[in-house]
Formats: structure tokens, C-alpha cells, sequence
């Protein structure tokens, strides 16, 4: 192994950090932007069945992709011992082993507890694709909307993240 080689993380520049710190906000605007204007299209290209298709897919990849998020930053914030994983309301101290544990007003215990994910956020993984199915199921058995603009508006989370992708892409190769 060589001798100049470490082992500590390099801290990310400012302005990249910055960047990034947009990313979510960014993605969200794409969404919304996308969704309006693929309904419209939808509508104009093939009438209104098209346009309620595309946009309930719209509206559910838009809340599947808040629901992950929500599910990948409690995981992320479980496995770090941050003490941002609280749920609302719920506050954390450092015990003596400085490991987060939940103040529960009783005491803090002697041991250190890491938090974990509720059991919502698990309930919310699995709750995403069944809703997601069951519309489906609703939509194919109606004939009223869409099939094919339901799934084609699932997809716009991956359309704005290529965006997104897109939008580093450009500003890397601006230097911003």
C-alpha cells in the first residue's frame, strides 16, 4: 500500500456543496413542471382519458419519490446514529456513551440505544406500491383513463431526475 495514500474523507467544496443541497428542491420543481406540461400534452395529443391518466401517475410518482426520500433519509439517519431521525415532537440527548438515545422524560438510559426507523416509514415502503397497484387496478378495470398515460406519468420522478442529471452534467462543464 502506498505511503501517500489516507484514509479520511476529503470535505466536499463550497460550491459543491451547494449544489447538491439543491438537488431535492430541484427534482421537486421538475416534477411539478413536467407534470402540468405531460398533462396538457397528453390532453391535447389524445383527449382528456389521457390527461387524468398521465396526471394521477403524475401525482403518485411525485408522492412515491417524497415517500422514498422520507424512507431513505430515516434508514441513512438510523444507520448514522443522527439524532435527526426523530419522529416530530420527539427530541434526543447524548448519554455518556454519546450515542443518540430518546429523551423520554423518565430518564435517560444507561445504555446507548440508536434510533431506528419507525415502523411508518416501513409501513410507508410497502404502502407506496400497493397504492400504486391498486390504482392500476382501478384504472384497467374503469377503461375510463389511461392505462398506458397512468404509466407513462409513473414514470416522470426518473424524467426529472435526468433532469436533474442533465442540470450537474451543464454546470460541471461550465465550471459553476
Amino acid at each position: 500500500m502506498p505511503e501517500d495514500v489516507t484514509t479520511e474523507s476529503q470535505p466536499i467544496p463550497a460550491p459543491e456543496a451547494e449544489l447538491l443541497a439543491g438537488t431535492e428542491r430541484r427534482i421537486n420543481k421538475a416534477m411539478w413542471v413536467l407534470g402540468a406540461v405531460g398533462t396538457v400534452l397528453c390532453g391535447l395529443w389524445k383527449g382528456w382519458g389521457w390527461a387524468a391518466g398521465f396526471a394521477i401517475g403524475a401525482v403518485l410518482s411525485a408522492l412515491n419519490f417524497r415517500w422514498m426520500k422520507l424512507a431513505v433519509h430515516a434508514v441513512a439517519d438510523a444507520a448514522s446514529g443522527s439524532p435527526s431521525s426523530a419522529a416530530p415532537g420527539q427530541t434526543f440527548v447524548t448519554d455518556t456513551a454519546s450515542a443518540a438515545v430518546p429523551a423520554t422524560g423518565e430518564g435517560v438510559s444507561e445504555q446507548a440505544a440508536s434510533p431506528r426507523p419507525s415502523g411508518a416509514v416501513w409501513v410507508r415502503f410497502v404502502l407506496r406500491y400497493a397504492l400504486i397497484g391498486l390504482v392500476g387496478y382501478v384504472i384497467f378495470k374503469s377503461s375510463f383513463v389511461s392505462l398506458g398515460a397512468f404509466f407513462l406519468g409513473l414514470f416522470l420522478f426518473i424524467a426529472a431526475i435526468l433532469a436533474e442529471i442533465t442540470y450537474q452534467i451543464y454546470c460541471a462543464f461550465e465550471g459553476k
